[in-house]
C-alpha cells in the first residue's frame, strides 16, 4: 500500500521537474531570442545596403540616358539620310518606346512615312478566319502577289506589308497604302497613329513583353508572319523593343535561325541606347547585313557596328 509520504515526495519531484523546464525554457528563449533578433539586424543592414547599391545604380544608368540623349543628334548625324521607313508597333509597345525610336530615327536622317499601330485583334487566333476572308475576299490590290497559304497570319502579313512598303521593284499604288490599311482599320486590327502613312523602303517593328491572351505562341507565329513579309517586301526591318520572357517576338525572331539571318534585332529600346541601337542597326540593314543586339539572351552584342 503507498503512503501518504511516497505520495509528497512523489508531488514534489513534479513541481521540482516543472521548475525546471521553466528556468530552462526561459533561458533558452532568451538565447534564441537574442540570436533572431541578431540576424534580422544583419538581414536590415544587407538589405540597406542592396537599396542604397540599387539606388546608386540607378543614379548611373538616368546620367547614361541623359548624355546618350544629349549626343544621340550628333552620333547619328546621315546614318539614315534620305530612308523611308514606316514604324509598325506591335499590341504592346508602349507609346514612349516608340516616341523614342521614331525620334532615333528622324535624327539619323530618315523620313518616318507614317506610325501603324496593331491591336490585340491582329494576331488573336479566333480573329484568323475574319482576317483570311478580308485578305482573299476579291479586292487584291493591283501588283500584290496573293501567298500559297492558308495560313490567316501569313495572308495578312503579305497584304499589310505590301501596302507598307510595296515590293523591291515598285512601291503600291496611291490609294493601296490608305485602303489596305483602312480595311484592317475596320476588322479593329490596328489603328494609324500618324497624319497618314506613305510607302516606305525599310521597317522597325516595335515590340514589347511577353505577348498576352490565349495563345501566345500562335500569336507570335502571326507577328513573325508580318515581320517576314516585311523583311521580303522592303530592304530590311529591325525588330526593336524589349523581351517578354519567352513568348514575345524579339525572342521568336532570335530563335528562328532564318529569319535571324535576314531580320535584326535590339532589345533594350525602352533606354536611349536602345533606340540608338535601333537607327544604327537599320542602317546595318539597308546595307544588307543583319545582327542581334542589346544585353539580352541571343544578342550578339551590345551596339551595332557605326559604320554599315
Amino acid at each position: 500500500m503507498i503512503g501518504f509520504r511516497y505520495h509528497v515526495v512523489s508531488l514534489a519531484a513534479v513541481l521540482l521537474a516543472v521548475a525546471l523546464g521553466v528556468l530552462l525554457g526561459t533561458q533558452l528563449s532568451g538565447a534564441v531570442g537574442d540570436d533572431l533578433r541578431a540576424e534580422v539586424r544583419a538581414l536590415g543592414q544587407t538589405n540597406s545596403g542592396l537599396e542604397a547599391r540599387l539606388a546608386a545604380e540607378r543614379t548611373r544608368a538616368g546620367s547614361a540616358d541623359t548624355v546618350t540623349t544629349a549626343l544621340a543628334p550628333r552620333l547619328l548625324a546621315g546614318t539614315l539620310k534620305n530612308a523611308r521607313v514606316v514604324v509598325v508597333g506591335t499590341a504592346q509597345a508602349p507609346e514612349d518606346v516608340t516616341d523614342g525610336v521614331t525620334t532615333a530615327l528622324e535624327q539619323a536622317g530618315a523620313k518616318v512615312t507614317g506610325r501603324v499601330q496593331l491591336t490585340d485583334d491582329y494576331a488573336d487566333p479566333t480573329r484568323a478566319a475574319d482576317a483570311k476572308s478580308y485578305v482573299t475576299g476579291g479586292g487584291q490590290p493591283a501588283g500584290f502577289q496573293l501567298p500559297e497559304s492558308d495560313d490567316a497570319g501569313v495572308l495578312s502579313g503579305a497584304l499589310l506589308s505590301y501596302a507598307l512598303l510595296g515590293d523591291k521593284d515598285r512601291d503600291p499604288a496611291a490609294t493601296t497604302t490608305s485602303e489596305v490599311l483602312s480595311g484592317f482599320a475596320s476588322l479593329r486590327m490596328l489603328r494609324v497613329d500618324s497624319p497618314q502613312v506613305t510607302p516606305a523602303d525599310l521597317a522597325v517593328v516595335v515590340a514589347a513583353g511577353p505577348v498576352p491572351g490565349e495563345d501566345p505562341a500562335a500569336r507570335v507565329r502571326t507577328l513573325s508572319a508580318l515581320v517576314s513579309a516585311l523583311d521580303g517586301a522592303g530592304r530590311g526591318v529591325v525588330v526593336s523593343g524589349v523581351t517578354g520572357g519567352g513568348t514575345d517576338l524579339i525572342t521568336a525572331v532570335r530563335a528562328d535561325a532564318g529569319l535571324a539571318s535576314a531580320v535584326s534585332t535590339v532589345d533594350d529600346a525602352d533606354r536611349p541606347v536602345g533606340q540608338l541601337a535601333t537607327a544604327f542597326a537599320l542602317a546595318q540593314q539597308a546595307a544588307g547585313e543583319s545582327g542581334q543586339y542589346g544585353t539580352g539572351s541571343g544578342a550578339d552584342g551590345p551596339f551595332p557596328p557605326t559604320t554599315p
